[in-house]
């Protein structure tokens, strides 16, 4: 089946080393495709090669198996939604939501639906522009990015001024796109945001993809915490903790004693607590470090 999103080799070099460089990767339709990295790592620039906002230097950008621009790419199949959206500040929301909708050329069925799950109100949306909050202009946003129920949804950092719980009620909505069979793509720059979301993850670094994977494969070549209560009393400091030769003591912690376990050493551990016989432990996958490693290992 073609991939919804392609790209090969795909550059796109602006002066001073800037932009996005040698990418190759792809999106399959139903995935939900989380696209990490700090601001200025090449993000954006991704984005706009896809949409035919900017041509690539090099290589080959697809959507749907054709170039962005092409007609067949038309009739809304596609929705966006900019990372700093602009709009008529003397517009109100339902004016832009009916101009963003009769632009797409499909009709706007998920409106009602979308306004109600991110606590978009009627009172809202009679509003003008100028009046909304950065929030309320997020909302805005989504609704006009995803009301037309497109095949693809690119989402350039999506919950920027959003409160917790409706970041939570977003990622519930995007859930119940993919499904529909609807593939998303979004930008983001914090890990927790796509890590419970995604089925895959692609990290990029100085505009370089420095990984492309799922969650699981994330998961699995992390390094481990090991939280432990050994049983008998222990002070908090280091030389009260139980040697281990699979794991690096880190800290004390609220009666809790802190290990790192690289990953290849998850089973050998196992064995030793079996020894150890502690009151009580968990062993949980260090997915923050792990990624966090990707930026220490790829210099700019």
């Amino acid at each position: 089946m073609t991939p919804v999103i392609d790209l090969h080799r795909a550059t796109k070099s602006y002066p001073g080393k800037r932009g996005a460089f040698d990418l190759t990767f792809n999106v399959k339709k139903g995935e939900i495709f989380g696209y990490l990295g700090p601001n200025g790592a090449g993000k954006t620039t991704t984005i706009r090669m896809m949409l035919g906002l900017a041509r690539p230097t090099s290589g080959s950008v697809k959507l749907f198996g054709h170039s962005p621009g092409s007609r067949h790419l038309r009739n809304g199949l596609i929705g966006y939604l900019p990372g700093e959206p602009g709009y008529y500040e003397n517009m109100t929301g339902n004016r832009v939501l009916a101009l963003y909708a009769s632009l797409t050329g499909r009709p706007a069925k998920l409106t009602d639906w979308l306004c109600e799950r991110l606590d978009f109100t009627a009172a809202d949306r009679a509003r003008r522009i100028k009046t909304y909050s950065k929030g309320t202009r997020q909302k805005l946003g989504l609704v006009q990015a995803l009301q037309h129920d497109p095949e693809l949804a690119i989402l350039d950092e999506p919950t920027t001024g959003l409160d917790p719980l409706v970041q939570r009620e977003l990622g519930d909505v995007l859930r119940d796109l993919r499904e529909r069979g609807r593939t998303i793509f979004f930008s983001s720059h914090v890990l927790s945001e796509v890590y419970g979301l995604c089925d895959r993850i692609g990290a990029l670094v100085n505009g370089r993809l420095a990984l492309d994977g799922t969650v699981a494969d994330l998961i699995t070549d992390a390094d481990r915490l090991l939280w432990l209560r050994p049983h008998e009393e222990f002070h908090d400091i280091p030389d009260h903790a139980p040697i281990l030769h699979h794991a690096d003591f880190l800290r004390s912690e609220d009666g809790w004693l802190v290990y790192r376990v690289p990953a290849h050493h998850a089973a050998a551990i196992l064995d030793e607590l079996h020894t150890l016989r502690p009151t009580d432990f968990r062993l949980e996958a260090d997915v923050e470090s792990s990624f966090m490693k990707l930026y220490e290992t790829h210099p700019a």
